[in-house]
């Protein structure tokens, strides 16, 4: 479901550089139950721990048909629905990191609501502009750790680097 208009031939595939997956998955250190919810070619899914559950919409695994529980999801997920992509993270899991514009999260009234209700950012590990990280936008990046139930203050840390 794309919900972008004006943008002459938008893709909502952004695949994530490699060094950068493994940045996120160093710096969070997801563990238990881990679920990769938009596989894509791998990038993230590769770098995290043996027995990391998946899905893949193009392989027939929808992550909005995935509902058990999960301690960690991890992922670069599509930008145009992500809303309904927090919401479903919140439901099933304890953390979610996403690797997303910032101006996703913080220009957008419901998903800002969404957050205060469910699951408050505990932290923002900020990259920079998405060009210097591999990505074809500019806006600046970050994981964000959402954590279900977690009101307290974010953490803002930085990993600049040459990819």
């Amino acid at each position: 479901m794309v919900m972008t208009t004006g943008l002459k031939n938008y893709s909502d595939v952004h695949f994530t550089d490699k060094d950068v997956a493994r940045k996120v998955i160093e710096h969070f250190k997801p563990s238990g139950k881990i679920l990769e919810p938009f596989r894509g070619s791998g990038i993230f899914y590769d770098e995290l721990p043996k027995g990391t559950d998946w899905c893949e919409i193009d392989e027939g695994r929808d992550f909005f048909k995935f509902n058990e529980k999960v301690d960690w999801i991890i992922s670069n997920p599509p930008f145009s629905n992500l809303t309904d992509v927090l919401r479903h993270s919140f439901n099933i899991s304890e953390n979610t990191v996403y690797l997303v514009p910032l101006s996703k999260i913080y220009s957008s009234a419901p998903r800002l609501r969404l957050v205060r209700d469910q699951a408050g950012i505990k932290e923002e590990l900020n990259f920079g502009p998405g060009r210097d990280i591999g990505f074809d936008i500019g806006f600046p990046f970050a994981a964000i750790h959402f954590k279900r139930g977690y009101f307290g203050p974010t953490l803002k840390s930085w990993k600049f680097f040459d990819v």
